[in-house]
């Protein structure tokens, strides 16, 4: 739990005005502890009424930034990609994929409360988006929660981090086009200064870019 991020005294005002969609005037750093404060309350109450339940806050915060681009984007996502195949009709299942029209590129966006090795699919289900579709029709957008492990004896919390696997999959598998987090780790922070420049950003970054993600000039 980052106690900077968390503001149980967030004015009632100031989530309407997240709930309703007018980001505008808020600044990126409340938005960041709006973000941040809604996903983890959900989190922490799973956690006091059930120890160990880590499917249920992981459907919740997928559900959460699914919404949060569904309303941003403005329209809803599928989560299933047909595969061209010569001799049979099959299907990707994905996380959710975002049609913006043909004057847009679509989105791929994985949502992962934290990710750990099995992290790989992202970039993997990204290679097979290009191998269909081209490259660059669907831009790959992962959005974690955090990285975060406390141990169950010790009660230390650590970060758990792969940022050289990361680099490898971004080199030789394939692209994603933005790594968002709410409680974006020290480790992965640097990643857009080295090559491959992996554009780890807050979640909260999202709403200022959204525009350029999406546009087919835009890099």
């Amino acid at each position: 739990m980052r106690s900077d991020f968390w503001d149980l005294k967030l004015a009632t005002e100031t989530i309407g005005r997240f709930v309703n969609g007018a980001y505008a005037n808020i600044p990126a750093n409340e938005l960041g502890k709006i973000l941040y404060t809604m996903a983890m309350s959900f989190c922490c109450a799973t956690d006091l009424r059930k120890q160990g339940d880590k499917k249920t806050p992981a459907t919740f915060f997928e559900c959460f930034v699914g919404n949060i681009f569904a309303r941003e984007l403005g329209v809803n996502p599928r989560t299933q990609v047909e595969v061209l195949n010569l001799d049979m009709k099959a299907t990707l299942p994905t996380d959710f994929l975002f049609d913006l029209g043909a004057q847009n590129c679509r989105i791929h966006l994985p949502v992962k409360l934290s990710t750990r090795e099995r992290v790989v699919q992202v970039w993997a289900h990204q290679r097979v988006l290009d191998g269909v579709y081209g490259v660059g029709r669907f831009r790959g957008i992962l959005v974690v929660g955090t990285e975060t492990k406390v141990g169950t004896e010790s009660l230390k919390v650590t970060e758990i981090c792969l940022p050289d696997q990361w680099t490898v999959y971004q080199m030789f598998i394939s692209q994603l086009r933005r790594v968002y987090y709410l409680d974006t780790p020290v480790r992965y922070s640097t990643l857009p200064r080295f090559f491959p420049y992996i554009q780890v950003k807050a979640l909260s970054a999202f709403f200022a870019e959204k525009r350029k993600l999406i546009s087919p000039a835009a890099e």
